[in-house]
């Protein structure tokens, strides 16, 4: 396997601002004055989140970084770990010396988040593997030759350039071919295998290794289904960043809301990361003594200023030369809070005000600009590690037809294991079906005036709920899996396409199914036309309006985040299609300008292809009475199939909606899609060093020099 290279961070001057709604000087008093507020344009300023910080992260070592809620410690990560893109960022970061930024970091870092967002129904083992089938890490054997390859081979040996002397050699035989093809084939089989038992036994050391041995079969779980323990969830989450041997890692508060001995362990499993060579780089709350003792290097921020950022080991001895010594059986971490940070509020009940924090982080930053600590680190950052980054250092995804593969059985599975959804969605198409079918049961045998009434409203009925229900069963399902999906492609697990060709290769089948059921009950309780060419029609436009129920809540739940928010927007676009379905306002009887809206209406294309099937050339004792009912309710004059079409087209539309609007959530937030391409990142850091850097090169070369001609 190529040697990785450890990896250093360095930054120098960096700020970063956001821009806030600015702060009035006066109140409005009257009336009027407010009303201006609301309506006159609103001014923003910027609010500096991190005020010129210097500093490096080191290879080998874990970094944390400590300091009060708001002094910008997540901010710094994520700024560093490319997700932070909304405000304005100036300074440098290098990488080893090459011109950076949390775009091409990101290209070579894992990042585990505060809030652990796993699939619930997946189990620790399966969450893990999940993350190496997708995010496989660099390896370092030759792919075997494929069986075309095999046969050109073997023919270039044993057929060499014809010579007349060689005209009695025998040929090839003709099986040679079949068989290279055969031992190719069985060839891939072993190397399929090898692969699988190389990915379990990386499962398996991960698991090993972060102590989740015991829930390795247990599912993740949620707050509606118990689950693995929030120590368990939280090891799996970086136990799922460790497979993919990304040589940074980043750490959004890994300990909070864990008990002390869990918060132990996951420091324990940090540093066994740290000691293969790694940056490892983590906001922590506030971690106890025996935490803070297992500390190589400490960063300590406070309204978005450096404090310290060193060795831990020599913290205490810079605290008590600013005449704050900790005591014996002090924690330091909690003395920097209660005797340094915060001096001037000691024995006061209350918090100070902002001006006076930043009056503070301001004199502790001199503190520490005039240090000796601080003219050491800057020396770090002006002569840093300058050893070329590696190629295979790069963080890599599978290929899309793997992508699609593992997530179509991911999502059978999630399917499958949500039994209470598929149960219910089961149980509707039975009681609807049912239902309707009662209700108007053999309304073929009745008057003719009832059959019109029944056979419509029924119609109707079937076409509101066949649209409806999809839409409600989609949403419901889709806004939980939405977190998680953003998630795992921030974590570039993998690609858009890929995730929405499984999510509809599992759900269609579903949307089939149910409308069968649904049309199998409710067609022959009903009474409609005994012919199976009719029902077949029913059945079939049943399944397009699930299909484009399907659609649409794909839509609504791409737009909008929660459940509660499509419940609120969800009536604004249903009622219309309902009021122009075609039973409430016939096509030539509403309002002209509005009429525009039935030809949007899948509920009036598919209720107006059920109604012709039903009444077209429909006899009662002998009197064709359909025909002329068709004429009386006037629902347009497209055939059934062209309504069916539409249905379809509807749906198309909204399907193609529903993956721009995923598109352009995902691509939120990411800034310039040129400039943050990652093939062109990933050659900026296998590039030169920064100029700045060219003395301290100079310096470097002629070290290696020596060293390789004195036989070193």
């Amino acid at each position: 396997m190529e040697q990785n290279t450890p990896l250093q961070i360095s930054f120098d001057n960096l700020s970063y601002a956001v821009k806030v709604r600015a702060k009035s000087d006066q109140a409005p008093k009257t009336v009027v004055d407010r009303l201006k507020s609301v309506f006159s344009k609103a001014r923003y300023e910027d609010k500096v989140i991190l005020n010129d910080l210097s500093g490096a992260f080191r290879p080998g070592r874990v970094t944390v970084i400590l300091g009060p809620s708001g002094s910008g410690k997540t901010t710094l990560l994520n700024l560093l770990a490319g997700h932070e893109s909304s405000g304005t960022v100036s300074g440098n970061i290098w990488v080893n010396g090459r011109q950076a930024s949390g775009a091409s970091i990101r290209q070579l870092a894992g990042y585990v988040h505060q809030d652990d967002v796993i699939l619930p129904t997946q189990t620790v083992r399966e969450a893990i593997t999940m993350s190496i089938i997708l995010r496989p890490p660099p390896l370092s054997l030759v792919p075997p030759k494929s069986p075309e390859t095999a046969v050109a081979s073997i023919h270039e040996l044993r057929e060499p350039e014809s010579n007349p002397r060689d005209k009695d050699v025998l040929p090839l035989p003709a099986t040679t071919k079949d068989q290279v093809r055969h031992t190719g084939a069985q060839s891939k089989r072993n190397d399929k295998d090898a692969a699988k038992a190389k990915q379990q036994a990386r499962s398996s050391h991960a698991i090993q290794l972060f102590g989740l041995e015991k829930c390795q079969d247990t599912n993740i779980g949620d707050s509606s289904a118990k689950g693995v323990s929030g120590g368990e969830r939280k090891r799996t989450a970086i136990a799922m960043e460790n497979v993919t041997q990304a040589p940074i890692l980043f750490l959004d508060e890994p300990t909070s809301g864990l008990d002390a001995h869990s918060a132990l362990m996951v420091m324990y499993q940090l540093k066994a990361v740290a000691n293969e060579g790694r940056t490892v780089v983590a906001v922590l709350h506030q971690p106890s003594s025996e935490m803070f003792e297992m500390i190589d290097d400490l960063l300590v921020l406070f309204e978005g200023r450096t404090v310290y950022l060193g060795e831990r080991a020599e913290f205490v001895d810079y605290l008590a030369q600013l005449g704050h010594p900790c005591g014996m059986y002090s924690n330091p971490a909690d003395h920097v809070f209660n005797s340094v940070l915060y001096e001037h509020l000691r024995g006061s009940k209350r918090m100070g005000t902002q001006t006076i924090a930043v009056e503070r982080a301001e004199q502790l930053l001199t503190q520490w600009r005039q240090s000796p600590g601080a003219h050491k680190l800057q020396q770090l950052i002006d002569a840093p590690t300058l050893a070329p980054i590696t190629a295979s250092q790069f963080r890599r995804t599978s290929p899309p037809l793997v992508q699609v593969k593992y997530l179509t059985k991911r999502a059978a599975l999630n399917a499958m294991r949500n039994k209470l959804v598929v149960n219910i969605r089961l149980a509707q198409a039975v009681f609807f079906g049912l239902l309707i079918g009662f209700v108007f049961l053999n309304t073929q045998d009745r008057p003719v005036s009832v059959q019109r009434q029944n056979f419509s409203g029924a119609l109707f009925f079937t076409a509101v709920t066949q649209f409806l229900l999809s839409i409600l069963s989609v949403v419901n399902v889709f806004t939980q899996e939405r977190l998680v999906f953003l998630r795992e492609w921030q974590g570039g697990y993998y690609g858009l396409p890929a995730y929405f060709v499984s999510k509809n290769l599992v759900e269609v089948p579903i949307q089939i199914l149910m409308p069968i059921i649904y049309a199998s009950i409710s067609y022959w309780l009903l009474g409609l036309r005994s012919d199976g060419v009719k029902f077949v029609i029913y059945t079939v436009v049943c399944i397009c309006l699930n299909l484009c129920g399907f659609s649409f809540g794909l839509l609504l739940g791409s737009v909008f985040k929660n459940m509660s928010t499509i419940l609120a927007a969800l009536p604004g676009m249903f009622l219309p299609f309902l009021l122009f379905g075609g039973l409430l306002v016939n096509t030539g009887n509403s309002t002209v300008w509005l009429r525009w809206v039935q030809w949007i209406s899948p509920i009036k294309y598919g209720y107006t292809a059920m109604m012709k099937n039903q009444f077209t050339d429909y006899v009662v004792d002998g009197q064709p009475i359909g025909d002329a009912y068709l004429e009386q309710v006037d629902l347009g004059s497209f055939s059934i199939g062209i309504n069916i079409v539409f249905v379809l087209f509807l749906a198309f539309l909204a399907w193609v909606s529903a993956y721009i609007a995923l598109l352009y959530l995902t691509n939120k937030g990411r800034g310039d899609p040129v400039k943050n391409n990652p093939k062109k990142l990933q050659q900026e850091l296998l590039g030169a060093p920064d100029e700045r850097f060219a003395q301290s090169m100079s310096r470097e070369a002629r070290v290696n020099h020596t060293l390789s001609s004195s036989g070193v």
